[in-house]
């Protein structure tokens, strides 16, 4: 743990959420932190672990649903402006103008936050971007942007200096020299919190680690407490595998059989497995270390807990309804069905009785020995003619109801099936409009963010013109003065003025000025002169 003492930030229970499509979305979860003051300490993570959102909060960009902040003993975000000339930040965009110098653009940032002229030039040259100063930002590679955004959050000189992903859109070398930037400020006393998710940048430079996983903290404390005992893995191929694994052990490794390999975990020196198989003549032909990366650091550090299910947002519980629903309904139906099937076997069942019946008793009539006379059968044909229509117009209604009910069992299937299309309808017309909805929201919050950023833009350009127009009738107002004086002396001019003693900054100021703005300052004092003389 971080030895209580000079703590630079320190939060405790801090939470944050965001409302997205699929319902609310925790970015950050009961984060308790501590920095301690001077060094370099890193943010270490996988993706979406909560590492910007962390520093968007410390920075004032986001606002926490709970918790408390403190920066060097001051609440944030309420004692941010107390706090502005000891925080610089490279976090998000930057918000240059890509039509001004890099130079021009640092001035601007200088000017606002009322930091010396001079310290622009001085950033410049400590992030090596001093050739490049006066070419437009437009033209700049994301290489220079990234160094551009550092200058100008070392401008006020701060205490604490945070930064989001330092190597992002570098190459090796850029790379290597902001490491080495960063690292040369924790020397010289400054507190630098990166975030960043490469485990051998937070190896090489921090002091101290706070591992994230899933907007909790994982783990913090010394780089040598939390990473410098990564396990190193060593595979290992030779001719003799088995005698090698024996020699190995005997040695003390842990060896394990990798197929046409050895693997040798826990080795704190790879040369040690060499000096060991040469003690028994035997010669490796393969010998690669394999260190344990960031995955793997944080399923080592995170808790074992079983998973929690994820709830269901509105949309998937309508869903999970309508699916059920369907699902009863295709049932019923089915049932409904069996019934109709098990009647109709019934009644042809029936059907199929009285016609066997009608045969045996015809059989059986035909096979009866009696002698009768012609008015005996006339009668017995008349009276088995009788039967035989009554049984005919039985079975004429059984067949019409039997059709009756088919036609019935057909309407209903019919309408069930109807209603399952519309019900699907809905659902899909449901999910249409909730999109669209969406959508429609995700484009008023974007024009109102341009809208604002638009504005903010325009009262920038709009300060910056008062600020020129404010330094122009200043010189005229010296200018005029010392024409005065040197008229009241007789043709005696007074000393140098700071001006005269500073040629360059009046010719900085002179080339940030527009022509139109240097004509006007110039021309009103001497025509004032004119009018008084």
């Amino acid at each position: 743990m971080i030895p209580r003492g000079d703590v630079a930030i320190e939060t405790l229970g801090l939470r944050k959420a965001y409302r997205t499509v699929r319902g609310r979305a925790v970015g950050i979860e009961g984060l308790d932190l501590r920095v301690p003051a001077g060094g370099v300490h890193a943010l270490l993570g996988l993706p979406e672990s909560g590492k910007t959102t962390t520093l968007r909060l410390l920075t004032g960009l986001a606002r926490a649903d709970a918790g408390a902040i403190k920066i060097f003993g001051v609440p944030v975000p309420d004692g941010l402006p107390d706090l502005a000339g000891r925080i610089g930040a490279v976090v998000g965009e930057p918000g240059f103008q890509p039509r001004l110098s890099g130079r021009r653009n640092l001035a601007l940032l200088a000017s606002a936050a009322g930091a010396p002229r001079a310290r622009v030039d001085e950033v410049l040259t400590g992030v090596l971007l001093a050739d490049r100063a006066k070419a437009a930002y437009g033209t700049y590679s994301a290489e220079e942007e990234r160094r551009l955004a550092l200058a100008a959050a070392l401008l006020r000189d701060p205490d604490l200096l945070v930064v989001d992903d330092p190597s992002a859109g570098l190459g090796a070398v850029g790379t290597r020299e902001i490491r080495q930037a960063l690292r040369r400020l924790a020397d010289q006393g400054k507190t630098v919190l990166v975030a960043t998710g490469v485990l051998t940048e937070a190896q090489q430079i921090a002091d101290t680690v706070t591992v994230l996983d899933g907007g909790r903290v994982l783990a913090q404390g010394s780089v040598a407490e939390l990473l410098g005992d990564a396990k190193v893995s060593v595979r290992v191929r030779l001719d003799e595998l088995a005698k090698a694994a024996t020699a190995l052990r005997a040695a003390g490794f842990a060896v394990r059989d990798d197929g046409d390999a050895l693997q040798v975990d826990g080795v704190a020196e790879p040369a040690d497995i060499s000096r060991a198989l040469a003690k028994q003549k035997l010669f490796a032909s393969e010998l690669v270390p394999q260190r344990e990366d960031l995955a793997a650091v944080v399923g080592r550090l995170s808790p074992v807990a079983p998973p929690i299910p994820k709830p269901l947002s509105r949309a998937e519980e309508r869903a999970a309804r309508k699916a059920a629903e369907q699902q009863a309904a295709d049932r019923k139906k089915a049932a409904d069905q069996r019934k109709a099937d098990k009647e109709a076997a019934a009644r042809q069942a029936a059907i199929d009785a009285k016609g066997e019946a009608k045969a045996d008793k015809a059989s059986t009539a035909k096979a009866a020995p009696a002698k009768v006379t012609d008015t005996e059968v006339s009668a017995d044909d008349d009276a088995a003619s009788q039967p035989s229509k009554r049984v005919q117009r039985r079975a004429a209604f059984d067949d019409k109801v039997a059709a009756k009910q088919a036609a019935a069992g057909a309407r209903i299937a019919e309408r069930q099936e109807a209603a399952g299309a519309k019900a699907a309808a809905k659902e899909a017309e449901a999910v249409a409009k909730e999109a669209a909805r969406q959508a429609k929201t995700d484009d008023r919050a974007a024009q109102k963010r341009a809208a604002a950023d638009e504005k903010a833009a325009r009262k920038q350009a709009a300060a910056d013109a008062r600020a020129a127009r404010s330094a122009a009738r200043k010189d005229g107002a010296r200018a005029l003065l010392g024409r005065r004086a040197s008229e009241t002396t007789g043709g005696q001019t007074e000393p140098a003025t700071e001006q005269d003693k500073e040629p360059d900054q009046q010719e900085d100021k002179k080339e940030d000025q527009d022509p139109a703005q240097q004509g006007s300052a110039q021309d009103k004092p001497r025509k004032r002169a004119e009018e008084k003389r």
